[in-house]
């Protein structure tokens, strides 16, 4: 993809049965490999270095930070194993990755234009907020994706027009990737995904007083991925309320069109079997999380939407119901 392309791309990768990470880069389609000492991808502080370095060798008007690879749970990223078993397997935080890569954008004095989640089922509210900080603009899927992804020849290409910022570099992604790649991208602007605590409390809050006696937790539709539950969004609220409430439709409005710059959804996905509800056309292009049990509300607690937007106490009053 270099070859025609004045976009200089750093890659740090692992491989199975490495003692260590690989770093390349690729300039003009010529590949130069260098010696990097760390060997745990899902290390926070591994990653920090290599941005530290990039930061440190390139001088860019615009960057791009895509992370590749399997995803786990929503705070759960970029994972290492220590065998192929995936016996011994640990996760980054999203939450340690996106500070890593919001202090790549303040030291860029924000040319982060565009951070890519390369990875199934992260587009959910709490990691669309986690990340608000890293660049302009975020994409990622509601859904799974495939691989081996063919964008990268298209995308690099386009990064040549001297217009070409966030948004239209995402674009380029959803374009000049095969269909069959993937079935949703969502791309945010994030600094509209900054303001969704003004809109979203106040409806939270309408919800606390509702009588959840006969909520259905498998209505609205869910989304099962790493043993975990994720609704839509809109789904999940709109299953409250009565249509015309003016509020709600005004949240709708704002999400779709202030938040969501961008949502695409293909129909010849390569596992079309993996989705079992009809009405995924009907769905906004960002998840939320859904507790099955309990003891599992409070797991994200610690991340920045559920510090911002009470979701533990009234995932508490559906439970209790």
């Amino acid at each position: 993809g270099t070859r025609k392309s004045d976009a200089i791309v750093a890659v740090q990768s692992d491989y199975y049965g490495d003692p260590r990470m690989r770093r390349r880069t690729l300039i003009n389609g010529t590949i130069q490999e260098l010696d990097v000492t760390g060997n745990d991808s899902s290390d926070s502080l591994a990653l920090a270095e290599y941005l530290d370095w990039a930061f440190q060798t390139f001088d860019a008007e615009h960057w791009a930070v895509i992370v590749v690879g399997h995803s786990g749970r929503i705070n759960e990223i970029s994972p290492d194993d220590r065998t192929s078993s995936h016996k011994f397997r640990t996760w980054m935080r999203v939450d340690r990755f996106a500070s890593e890569v919001s202090r790549l954008n303040q030291l860029t004095n924000g040319k982060v234009e565009l951070l890519f989640f390369q990875n199934c089922n992260k587009a959910t509210l709490e990691v669309f907020y986690e990340a608000k900080n890293c660049a302009r603009c975020t994409l990622a899927s509601q859904l799974l994706l495939g691989a081996p992804n063919y964008y990268y020849e298209g995308f690099l290409e386009r990064l040549n027009e001297p217009s070409v910022r966030g948004r239209e570099a995402a674009i380029a992604i959803m374009q000049s990737e095969r269909p069959e790649m993937y079935h949703t991208l969502t791309l945010v602007d994030n600094q509209a995904v900054a303001q969704i605590p003004e809109w979203l409390s106040p409806i939270v809050e309408r919800l606390s007083h509702q009588n959840f006696a006969e909520f259905d937790r498998s209505n609205p539709p869910i989304v099962n991925y790493a043993d975990e539950q994720h609704c839509d969004l809109l789904a999940f609220i709109n299953s409250f309320f009565n249509d015309g409430d003016r509020e709600i439709e005004g949240f709708a409005d704002f999400l779709k069109t202030s938040v969501i710059l961008e949502y695409v959804t293909r129909d010849n996905f390569l596992e079309p079997h993996y989705l079992s509800y009809e009405n995924i056309d009907d769905f906004c292009g960002i998840s939320l999380y859904l507790p099955q049990l309990k003891e599992a509300i409070s797991r994200y607690d610690s991340m920045a939407l559920y510090q911002d937007i009470d979701w533990v106490s009234l995932y508490n009053k559906i439970w209790l119901s």
